[in-house]
C-alpha cells in the first residue's frame, strides 16, 4: 500500500486543475489557429501533454517522488495482472451502467469524438489513432493527474472511501458529460482502490486501459455496448 503522506496539499490540486483548463483554452483557441489546424487530435494530444508537465512541475516543486507513488515498474508482472482482472471486472460495471442508463432512465450519450472516429474506422489504420489516444495516453495521464495527484491528499484529509469518491467526482465532472457521471465515479473509486492496494499506479493505469481499449474495439466491430 501507499505511504499516506504526500508533500502538497487540496489547494494545489484546485491550482493545477484550474490551469490545465486555461493553458489548453490558451493554446488551442488563441495560439494554435495561427500555426496549425486544430484539430481533436491535437487538441486531445496537448491537453494530456498540459497534464502531464504541470503534474511534474507540481510534484518536483513540492519535492514529491514519482517512485514512491507507485510510478514505478517494480513488481511490474503481478501489477499487470491486477490492472487485467480489475479493468475487465470495471468494464462489464461499466457496460452494465450504460445498459442501464438507456434501458432504464431513457437517457442518450452524447458522442464523444474519440468514439465517432471507432465508429467510423473502415481499418485498424483508421483506428490507430482513438486506440493510441484512450488506450494509452488517456490512462496514462489521467491515472497520473485524478489518482496519483488528486486521490493521495484527499484520502489523507478524509480517508480513503471519502477520498476516492472525491476524486472520482473530479474525475467524471472533469470530463463534461453528465451520462458518464455515475458510471465513471464508480469506475474512479475502483482504478483508487487498485492503485492503493497494489501501491502501484502501472496497475490503475492498465486497468484504465483495458477499459478504453475494449471499448474502442468493440465499437469498431460493431459489438453494442449500450
Amino acid at each position: 500500500m501507499l505511504n499516506d503522506k504526500v508533500p502538497w496539499n487540496l489547494r494545489t490540486v484546485l491550482s493545477i486543475h484550474l490551469l490545465r483548463l486555461l493553458v489548453g483554452l490558451l493554446l488551442v483557441r488563441i495560439l494554435y489557429p495561427l500555426i496549425v489546424e486544430v484539430t481533436p487530435f491535437v487538441v486531445e494530444v496537448t491537453d494530456r501533454i498540459v497534464v502531464l508537465v504541470l503534474v511534474w512541475l507540481a510534484v518536483r516543486r513540492y519535492k514529491g517522488n514519482f517512485r514512491t507513488l507507485g510510478l514505478t515498474f517494480q513488481n511490474f508482472k503481478i501489477n499487470l495482472l491486477y490492472g487485467i482482472f480489475v479493468g475487465f471486472l470495471l468494464l462489464v460495471i461499466s457496460i452494465y451502467s450504460e445498459k442501464i442508463y438507456t434501458t432504464v432512465l431513457f437517457l442518450t450519450p452524447s458522442q464523444h469524438p474519440l468514439v465517432a472516429q471507432a465508429e467510423k474506422a473502415i481499418s485498424w489504420y483508421d483506428l490507430a489513432s482513438p486506440l493510441f489516444l484512450a488506450g494509452v495516453l488517456a490512462p496514462l495521464t489521467e491515472e497520473v493527474l485524478y489518482r496519483l495527484f488528486t486521490f493521495l491528499p484527499m484520502k489523507e484529509k478524509w480517508g480513503f472511501w471519502r477520498g476516492a469518491i472525491a476524486s472520482s467526482f473530479v474525475f467524471a465532472l472533469m470530463h463534461f458529460n453528465w451520462y458518464w457521471l455515475g458510471e465513471m465515479i464508480v469506475v474512479g473509486v475502483g482504478l483508487a482502490f487498485v492503485y492503493y492496494w497494489t501501491g502501484s499506479l502501472i496497475s490503475s493505469i492498465v486497468a484504465h486501459s483495458v477499459i478504453n481499449t475494449s471499448k474502442i474495439i468493440m465499437l469498431f466491430l460493431g459489438i453494442s455496448i449500450v
